[in-house]
């Protein structure tokens, strides 16, 4: 069963589950912006929310209406649903950003597209991907610049659980908010 409803706005710890995710973020970076396709704002999230350019239903979208929208050359990419990303492994990705078009974690063999940083140059080949109905993230990365940061140890809970890890279903939401990570 997946969650059943929108995964953004689900209580975690007597809060969205994305204040989580933008208290974290807010540590290291001042301008921040939410992409979504359902919100006009979210309480006790203060920044602006962006409605997704397209109709589309994909993290795709969302990260290309972020480099449309950002004034900046590159943006960090998060999802809603990371409530274990730690600022340790954010400043771990910004400090080997080196001007690639993508600098992207990668942990136990699997790249974590929706904890990166992308560049301007992912914009023309995310909208062509989107265009072909091929909306699977990591599709992106064959036709631009990658740094892929491998196994390091701020990937990981002390507990050992990875920090990309996301929550589907009301059950791992829960295993989170009891501290099961």
């Amino acid at each position: 069963m997946r969650m059943g409803r929108d995964k953004a706005t689900a209580d975690f710890r007597g809060a969205p589950l994305i204040r989580q995710v933008f208290d974290t973020m807010r540590q290291v970076f001042k301008d921040i912006v939410i992409i979504s396709s359902v919100h006009k704002a979210i309480e006790g999230v203060e920044a602006p929310v962006i409605r997704d350019l397209l109709p589309v239903q994909s993290p795709m979208v969302g990260i290309a209406t972020a480099l449309i929208h950002s004034a900046r050359p590159r943006v960090f990419v998060v999802a809603c649903d990371m409530p274990l990303i730690c600022v340790e492994a954010i400043r771990c990705l910004v400090d080997e950003a080196q001007g690639e078009d993508v600098t992207i974690p990668m942990a136990e063999g699997y790249y974590q597209p929706l904890h990166a940083i992308y560049g301007r140059a992912c914009l023309a080949p995310l909208l062509r991907l989107i265009g072909l109905n091929r909306l699977k993230v990591s599709d992106v990365l064959p036709y631009v610049i990658v740094k892929a940061v491998k196994d390091r140890p701020c990937f990981y809970t002390p507990g050992g659980t990875l920090i990309f890890s996301n929550v589907n279903t009301p059950e791992e939401l829960a295993n989170v908010n009891n501290g099961g990570a």
